[in-house]
């Protein structure tokens, strides 16, 4: 294995006793005190680690008056920290998001009575409110949803959300916004076809149902004369609506997507939560059809036994025994130990959940949302709740059990840096299972950037597989359980990278001061002219390529200083890739503007 970055390693089993599944609320016990104080369907819950340091924070939304809450975790200890952001709108997604990939977290808004709002770090804990400048709405769209995902793969998050005009449904629509890799968004969305007008929008996804390894969208509308829609990314810059045609155009009250691969068949499945009392909905994907190689759904929730037959709202996929399966928890708005309030059911791994008895007490409140992270880094999940008053918000964890596991928390190059939309695969001992990166998930969720594998008694991963957004493939083999990893696009070959093995290679590298020609290329934006300096006496050539792998220009460069017409290319992001006489390679990404 080569650059197989050790973050950590947990020391927390030893002396461990370990037991059944037995989950405690520890809410309060951490130092949280929060309650969605609003009757507007709930706000958001991130367990993601906005400071980097390798702990899960966390950050909970608010209704309109209250501050959102933030809360660090250091060492395993939660401190709430002061408002980050000045921001009393009614909250609902919240989005950590390194939109301009520089390496810190920005963090993104949804709210319902004001507007969606950026925030771009610009400093260690310094936050600027940048949503007009950017480029996004400046009127109310009343979005509850919201996610990210590099839908035509440059390497910069682009951003989709719904409309939600009251009593108006034809008004209702969806906005993308592509990233245009220099701070500002671009609105696409009429010619990327995916306004999905006249529905009752509440939450959608970025997933890759077919494995062409482009990001589509699946919504979830709301009222059960609406149908969810599912986009397929026609790598174009375009998208079609299959919905129909892949059996997945649900009509059902369905407030919630989840994405997971629940019976391990390479295949991304998806849950739909249904607030009529009704069962939700289990989509397993069965693959494309022998004759037009169209991928299609069946349902299957009840066979499965995750109907959930009361309110739902937020659920959430995860391997709470860390066996090598993934089970499900599911959030539910009816109060009442008689009531279907909530519900924990465990994957037996051949087709069925069960609901075993798992602690859970006093998990009988209205619960819109949830999410996964790991708050004490023993390698098991703990389940956030977001309750709505005059209950609190709870946070759900059991001790740890025999199960070994790994952690992996991945680092794009090429892609954009948070690796959104990366196809992490397993292999241990014959079992398979697979993980795909999202930013937004469930109902208004976001889980932890880490990704934590369970594989049940294996105590070595034989291999890992991770298919990187860029279309890149690294592998890694032998891997230790109970470790946290950082893993490196390029990681597995010296940092080469191949963009896109769909078209022409082209070997990248990242730019390094101790290998390969150096050079600086500025500026970038550029709009008519790239100048390219090198050093003197150096003889390279060099090559523009897209971000597809295609080569559109080469040539050799022999003055010090080189000014490339580039006024011919496309709005969009290109790398230029130097080689020497020792035929070492170095790229740089640059962006091309109008």
């Amino acid at each position: 294995m080569k650059q197989l970055l050790l973050v950590s390693a947990s020391l927390l089993l030893t002396g461990a006793l370990f037991g059944q599944l037995f989950y405690t609320d520890v809410a309060n016990a951490w130092g949280i005190n929060h309650s969605y104080l609003s009757t507007l369907l709930g706000g958001g819950v991130s367990c993601y680690d906005f400071d980097d340091d390798g702990w899960d924070d966390i950050t909970l939304a608010t209704a309109q008056g209250d501050p959102i809450q933030f809360y660090r975790n250091v060492n395993g200890q939660l401190q709430r920290l002061p408002a980050l952001i000045s921001n009393e709108d009614e909250a609902k997604q919240i989005l950590w998001v390194d939109f301009d990939n520089d390496g810190d977290q920005d963090l993104f808004v949804a709210t319902y009575d004001g507007l969606n709002r950026l925030y771009e770090q610009q400093a260690p804990w310094q936050f600027t409110d940048i949503t007009l400048q950017a480029g996004l709405p400046s009127f109310n769209t009343r979005t509850y949803g919201a996610c990210f995902g590099d839908y035509d793969r440059d390497g910069w998050l682009d951003l989709y959300f719904g409309l939600r005009v009251p009593f108006q449904v034809g008004e209702n629509r969806h906005f993308l916004f592509h990233n245009n890799g220099d701070g500002t968004f671009s609105d696409v969305t009429g010619p990327s076809g995916t306004i999905d007008q006249g529905g009752i929008p509440f939450c959608s996804v970025f997933l890759d149902y077919n494995n062409d390894g482009w990001p589509d969208l699946y919504t979830a509308h709301d009222r059960n004369f609406n149908p969810n829609t599912l986009l397929e990314n026609r790598s174009d810059g375009t998208f079609r609506s299959v919905g129909a045609a892949a059996g997945a155009n649900l009509y059902i009250d369905a407030m919630s997507v989840t994405v997971g691969d629940c019976n391990r068949d390479g295949l991304l499945d998806i849950y739909c939560t249904n607030l009529s009392g009704e069962s939700s909905k289990l989509l397993l994907n069965q693959g494309p059809d022998s004759l037009t190689g169209q991928y299609a759904f069946r349902e299957d929730a009840t066979a499965a036994g995750v109907g959930f037959y009361g309110m739902g709202w937020g659920a959430s996929f995860l391997d709470a025994d860390n066996d090598g399966d993934l089970d499900l928890y599911v959030s539910g708005s009816e109060p009442g130990s008689m009531r279907i309030s909530a519900a924990f059911l465990l994957n037996e791994d051949d087709g069925t959940f069960s609901q075993p008895a798992a602690g859970f007490s006093g998990d009988t409140t209205i619960s819109y949302n949830n999410a996964i992270g790991d708050f004490n880094n023993d390698g098991y999940p703990e389940i956030l709740v977001g309750n709505t008053y005059p209950f609190r918000t709870q946070l759900w964890t059991s001790p740890a059990q025999e199960n070994n596991w790994i952690k992996v928390k991945l680092r794009g190059i090429v892609s954009n840096r948070n690796a959104i939309g990366s196809r992490i695969e397993c292999y241990s001992n014959g079992h398979y299972q697979q993980r795909y990166t999202q930013c937004g998930n469930g109902f208004l969720g976001q889980n932890s950037g880490t990704e934590t594998i369970g594989l049940a008694a294996a105590t070595v991963l034989d291999s890992l597989v991770i298919t990187w957004p860029s279309g890149h493939v690294d592998k890694w083999y032998d891997i230790a359980t109970g470790q946290t990893y950082q893993l490196v696009e390029g990681g597995t070959n010296d940092g080469v990278i191949l963009p896109n093995t769909a078209t022409t290679p082209i070997l990248l590298t990242v730019s390094s001061e101790e290998t390969g020609p150096r050079f600086s290329v500025y500026p970038s934006p550029a709009r008519h002219q790239l100048i390219v300096t090198i050093p003197p006496n150096a003889r390279l050539r060099f090559a523009i390529f897209s971000t597809s792998g295609t080569r559109l220009r080469d040539g050799n460069l022999i003055a010090d200083t080189t000014s490339l017409d580039i006024s011919a290319l496309a709005q969009g992001v290109y790398f230029l890739v130097l080689q020497d006489e020792y035929g070492q390679r170095q790229c740089q990404r640059w962006i091309k503007q109008e």
